[in-house]
């Protein structure tokens, strides 16, 4: 059976690369987690890092601006197998939309000048409470549906783009970690 070739719009394929660096962030943060205690605050650790660097760009992912990504927005207008499943992870999402905004802002990518400021937002990186856990599965899920997106995207693109290649190479770079861990 032929793959069908279509062309998306240049909103699409900026999307699919922000979910790519998004899913390398993911891999990355759960690579550091550990339950040993450090001298180090959480935010310093690579773990804590890594953490609020992927909270961060999850809510760059769906940005409320008009000028920046929002991959519910962008992926309107031409049919995908992903409509039901993006609306519903927005559901979950908006829940913590706020509270990322303030991690993106105040500590993720533009800093703050206080800690008062610097505060507000982390309640999700509450490790004991059950909206850490949810926060948590919802990195975990939204991984999974960027992969999901990933691979439909990629198996649309022009064929003398060697999609099968990029393919391999982006699973090979989020698994190999895995790989050595288990090992």
């Amino acid at each position: 059976m032929a793959i069908e070739n279509i062309i998306l719009r240049e909103d699409v394929s900026i999307s699919v690369e922000r979910m790519m660096r998004f899913c390398h962030l993911t891999e990355m943060m759960f690579e550091h987690s550990s339950d040993s205690k450090k001298a180090l605050p959480l935010h310093l650790t690579r773990f804590g890092v890594l953490a609020f660097e992927t909270a961060s760009f999850l809510y760059s992912l769906f940005e409320d601006r008009n000028d920046s990504i929002n991959v519910l927005k962008i992926w309107q207008g031409f049919e995908h197998p992903f409509e039901q499943d993006l609306q519903g992870f927005i559901e979950r999402l908006t829940p913590f939309m706020k509270e990322l905004k303030f991690v993106r802002n105040r500590v993720g990518f533009h800093g703050s000048l206080n800690r008062g400021y610097e505060k507000t937002g982390l309640g999700i990186f509450d490790v004991n409470s059950p909206r850490a856990l949810e926060f948590s599965r919802l990195v975990l899920d939204m991984q999974m549906l960027s992969l999901r997106m990933i691979a439909w995207y990629i198996e649309k693109m022009d064929r003398s783009q060697n999609p099968d290649d990029i393919w391999k190479e982006f699973i090979v770079e989020i698994q190999e970690n895995r790989k050595i861990k288990s090992d």
